[in-house]
């Protein structure tokens, strides 16, 4: 018929489209959604939510910082009585050998005579490294296991030994046993902290300061920590890459699910589509076209509905042709 318009070829979205819209976008919002939970940090401001990928890292990251530190910690602690201890013990001794040792010995001398008991009581061992040193409230060294120290006046050491030294060793000649750090070098000329303790011989005019690198005590809770540290990168990078896997298997799902959508939103607008192109050609006069839909439901009652109508239509034109 001329003028007849052709269905189907008006402008805008088409059903397929919208089904698929439809259908697919809600379900990619929910996955984008967990996405965000999964693996997105957000910062609005002062407000901060953490994804669930971002709160276990930070998680590990805080437990393997926080647990070697505080072992560490409590190992210099440790370290620090038994160096604090070591000095009262060796003041202790040195007060009751000092009683019976000879009296008119010059401080110089005194602790360079070869006196077996003073010898192995200054000679004691400290930790790995450190030694005993004696010095007097004249603030000269009368004993140091390094000869070039022997009877000098330490204030005269005070600028290379630096403030943190000065400073315990100061407290001491005031009066009050004390001890702290400072930095020294070690054999690769590499500042490294020291603890001192000093402590005064009762009854005579010495202090007993005993020292040692902190670290030999500590190195246990390092080799801890530095293992810690491996296991937990070894963990983060095995979790990312299950991260990196779930993702991938999120991504192959949208997939999966667009295409299965697309499949099924097909196979409703197919038979819809078939039944405007069937209703198109019996409106321009075509009355044998075949109306081929299988489908059941709404579609289906359609499909037998457009049969009678044309069924219908090419009844009606018989008879208008036969009353010619």
């Amino acid at each position: 018929m001329p003028g007849a318009k052709k269905i189907g070829t008006g402008t805008g979205t088409g059903l397929l489209t919208r089904l698929i819209v439809g259908i697919f976008i809600p379900i990619f919002l929910a996955f984008a959604f967990m996405g965000c939970i999964l693996f997105l940090d957000i910062n609005i401001g002062k407000l901060h939510f953490p994804s669930i990928k971002g709160v276990w890292l930070n998680s590990l990251s805080d437990l393997s910082g926080a647990s070697p530190q505080e072992s560490t910690n409590s190992v210099n602690k440790l370290g620090e009585m038994i160096i604090r201890q070591q000095a009262n013990d060796v003041a202790k001794q040195l007060e009751i050998a000092l009683r019976s040792s000879q009296k008119n010995t010059p401080p110089e001398k005194l602790f360079t005579s070869n006196d077996p008991v003073l010898m192995d009581i200054v000679t004691q061992k400290v930790g790995k490294t450190g030694y005993i040193a004696i010095f007097d409230t004249s603030n000269t060294m009368r004993y140091h296991p390094v000869a070039k120290f022997l009877n000098l006046e330490t204030k005269n050491m005070y600028d290379s030994l630096g403030p943190d030294f000065v400073r315990i060793n100061e407290t001491a000649l005031a009066g009050q046993d004390n001890g702290g750090y400072y930095q020294w070098p070690d054999e690769n000329n590499k500042m490294k902290p020291k603890y001192m303790h000093i402590t005064r011989v009762k009854g005579t005019k010495y202090f007993v300061a005993v020292t040692t690198w902190i670290d030999e005590f500590s190195q246990p809770a390092k080799a801890i920590t530095a293992t810690i540290e491996q296991l937990r990168e070894t963990y983060s990078a095995e979790y990312n890459k299950r991260f990196g896997i779930l993702l991938f298997i999120l991504f192959i799902v949208l997939i999966i699910l667009f295409a299965v959508i697309y499949l099924y939103s097909y196979s409703v607008v197919r038979p819809i589509r078939h039944l405007s192109e069937i209703a198109d050609k019996i409106s321009m006069g075509d009355m044998n076209a075949k109306v081929d839909v299988k489908a059941k439901g709404e579609i289906g009652v359609l499909a037998q509905s457009i049969e009678r109508m044309q069924t219908s239509v090419k009844a009606a034109i018989e008879r208008l042709q036969k009353r010619r």
